[in-house]
């Protein structure tokens, strides 16, 4: 985590995978995911956790890592699967 405490490493590896994702829709002319009602950030900061969990007991990078990867890969395919989602907020008021 080179040397920065876990809540800024979790933050960091959040702000990364979501910044990094919605450039590569952008690029490619598509609505960025994390705009819409999928759990995206929500696996990406589990992911970091993960991480930085195995970090702490000293697992090893490449065991971090691939813990960290198979969790967030995890909740994404279940998420698309059994199409769960994160509750959306409407401007849509009824008069």
């Amino acid at each position: 985590m080179l040397g920065f405490s876990g809540p800024v490493a979790i933050v960091m590896g959040c702000i990364t995978g979501v910044v990094g994702g919605m450039i590569r829709d952008i690029l490619s002319g598509q609505i960025p995911f994390v705009l819409q009602k999928e759990i995206y950030a929500t696996a990406s900061i589990l992911g970091a956790t993960l991480y930085v969990l195995c970090d702490y007991i000293a697992l090893g990078p490449i065991f971090s890592m691939a813990i960290a990867m198979l969790g967030t890969l995890s909740l994404r395919l279940c998420a698309i699967y059994y199409h769960l989602s994160l509750p959306v907020f409407s401007n849509d008021r009824e008069a």
